[in-house]
């Protein structure tokens, strides 16, 4: 099994530029994405950021699978953000209400995560993780943080090949012909991961103690920065940045 954002990255037109210059465009909208407090200014960050993915030519399919599963869990939030005990001004269902303020704040929350995710997303579909991994380590991040983060991408792909591999084998058992037994194949196929990633966890645990740290994670070389990249990007992350403080004092 593989994981098309990944794949969107490693192939990505972006993912010969500098690691720095990516960073400070997606990380600059993300921190203005979660500190705005307008609407619009919130939704100009998400837009920036579907332009920027679209420059980069991120596969439409890579980029909605990837915004699926945090969209989900945003509008489960803004849903109960919206609903308030009471009667509400815009719609009641017996105890439950959604008034004017409620409801603004539901939307706010929502663009939030949404501008921020969109601006999250751009960036690991546009540099692969080794790049990640390699900038955190001359940015002087603790060593320990960059090998937790090594293991567990190591141990992703790991895991998805033994469940692509276990759940060929309980089809290949007609072991999803029906909703029965594909409830049980789905049960036994969780129990199974489950187990296998415990061991893997303990046995990586031990392979890292005994070598002191990962050690194994490639140091791509620095990329330089392009001054024409940085400029515009640091203009937009800027422009929207003066746009939320101006929203706010207004």
């Amino acid at each position: 099994m593989r994981i098309s954002l990944d794949d969107a990255a490693w192939t990505s037109p972006w993912r010969s530029r500098s690691t720095a210059e990516k960073s400070l465009v997606c990380v600059g909208l993300l921190l203005v994405a979660a500190t705005t407090t307008s609407l619009v200014v919130a939704g100009l960050v998400g837009s920036s950021a579907v332009g920027l993915a679209v420059a980069a030519r991120v596969p439409v399919r890579t980029w909605l699978g990837a915004m699926l599963g945090p969209f989900v869990f945003i509008v489960i939030g803004a849903v109960t953000i919206a609903i308030t005990f009471g009667p509400g001004d815009l719609v009641s269902w017996g105890p439950l209400g959604v008034d004017e303020g409620s409801a603004s704040r539901a939307a706010l929350v929502a663009a939030r995560a949404l501008a921020a995710t969109s601006a999250t997303v751009l960036l690991a579909a546009t540099t692969p993780m080794v790049d990640l991994l390699a900038g955190l380590r001359r940015a002087r991040v603790p060593e320990v943080a960059i090998d937790i983060a090594a293991v567990t991408y190591r141990l992703i792909f790991s895991l998805l090949d033994a469940a692509g591999a276990i759940s060929a084998a309980q089809a290949g058992r007609l072991g999803y012909a029906n909703g029965r037994a594909a409830r049980r194949s789905v049960g036994l196929l969780a129990a199974s991961v489950l187990v296998r990633a415990w061991e893997r966890a303990r046995r990586l645990e031990e392979g890292l103690v005994g070598r002191g740290g990962v050690g194994a994670v490639p140091l791509v070389p620095a990329r330089a920065v392009s001054t024409p990249f940085v400029v515009v990007g640091g203009a937009l992350v800027l422009s929207l940045g003066a746009l939320s403080v101006r929203a706010g004092l207004a």
